[in-house]
């Protein structure tokens, strides 16, 4: 899988001080996953006792992450 972040997503992951590490153990090993808005797909992992959910698209096993943030 092949994992690429947009400009939002870095500044946002930066913001809020998102583990990449966390980010791709969301996206391999997910808790759940469901179907988000204009075809962006919702990954959720609980670490620590806080649930992670990262958005993104996509397309031929090329990842694109669009934003994270903590629920």
């Amino acid at each position: 899988m092949h994992i690429s972040f947009t400009n939002h997503a870095k500044w946002r992951i930066d913001e809020r001080s998102i583990s990449i590490l966390h980010i791709e153990q969301t996206l391999k090993n997910p808790d759940t996953t469901s179907q988000g808005f204009d075809g962006t797909i919702l990954s959720r992992k609980a670490f620590a006792g806080k649930i992670l959910e990262v958005v993104y698209t996509e397309k031929n096993k090329r990842v694109a992450v669009v934003t994270a943030y903590y629920l």
